[in-house]
């Protein structure tokens, strides 16, 4: 448990002590509910295919991206696989801003789907069905913060062969996935007293952007976030947290454009001994 979330949930039970409105008591029924999907119907000996851990939230509710903001921890994923089977790295949707009483938090309510690959073995018998499970815990939050485990199973059958199939829910979650930036564009950063200001070209202008930290503790989330077009891109003002109490050489994110769409950066920040420089490719 983070020091920020642990300091969340002391000014929540101090606000209870002082009298905290109804509202703010534990709820009754449950406010999520987790579940794992697989994409295809079948599997195949071998051959990767992904699945997809589905948080759905009551309104009000939210849970954590990978940097959970002001308070809060991401969810956590221990899979249950048989032999053999190999399960790659998550792939987190881009954020929202979350405004609530005590914080501005990152994260997601509604719903939110984690992606991740998985291949099974090239021995796996067609004709057989395999179990595919797994632990998840998370923290969810509105007036309080909930923590919570379960267990997420599926069963899915083996064929000799999959036909390549895709599912809307899949591809809908996968275009919220930052991509890697253009290997055109250019990020760099400047230190200016207590802001880090952004430079991100992309060869035409930008009105507006939001950037999401990859590290805690670097950019005062709760801050506005001061954004000026420029002619081949935009710049973004970001104030400096006071948690951060020595020079960083990168600053690290995912920037998010007015068409929905994100980008993984990598923005070298002057006066840390960096360089400006072309982003690096995914």
């Amino acid at each position: 448990m983070t020091p920020r979330f642990t300091i969340s949930l002391l000014l929540l039970a101090l606000a209870a002590l002082a009298g905290a409105p109804a509202k703010a008591q534990l709820p009754t029924a449950p406010v999520i509910h987790v579940s794992v999907l697989a994409e295809p119907q079948s599997i195949a000996p071998g051959q990767q295919f992904w699945v997809a851990v589905q948080f759905h939230l009551e309104k009000g509710w939210h849970i954590y991206w990978i940097n959970p903001g002001d308070s809060g921890e991401p969810p956590r994923v221990q899979w249950h696989l048989p032999a053999g089977f190999q399960a790659g790295e998550f792939q987190w949707p881009h954020p929202e801003r979350l405004v609530t009483k005590y914080s501005v938090d990152y994260g997601y309510a509604d719903q939110m789907l984690l992606l991740a690959p998985i291949r099974p073995p090239a021995g796996l018998a067609p004709g057989a069905r395999v179990n595919l499970g797994g632990t998840v815990k998370w923290v969810v939050c509105r007036e309080v913060c909930i923590p919570g485990k379960t267990e997420v199973a599926l069963s899915i059958p083996v064929k000799r062969s999959a036909a390549p199939q895709s599912s809307k829910l899949f591809e809908d979650a996968r275009k919220r996935i930052p991509q890697p930036a253009p290997a055109h564009w250019r990020a760099r950063a400047r230190q200016e007293k207590d802001a880090f200001v952004l430079s991100l070209e992309t060869g035409q202008p930008i009105a507006q952007a939001e950037f999401f930290p990859l590290l805690p503790q670097q950019v005062e989330n709760a801050a506005p976030q001061a954004a000026i077009a420029l002619p081949r891109g935009v710049r973004l003002r970001l104030k400096m947290s006071e948690q951060l109490l020595k020079p960083i050489a990168n600053l690290k994110g995912v920037i998010v454009l007015p068409s929905g769409k994100a980008y993984l950066i990598d923005a070298p920040v002057t006066g840390a001994g960096a360089r400006d420089s072309k982003i690096k490719k995914g």
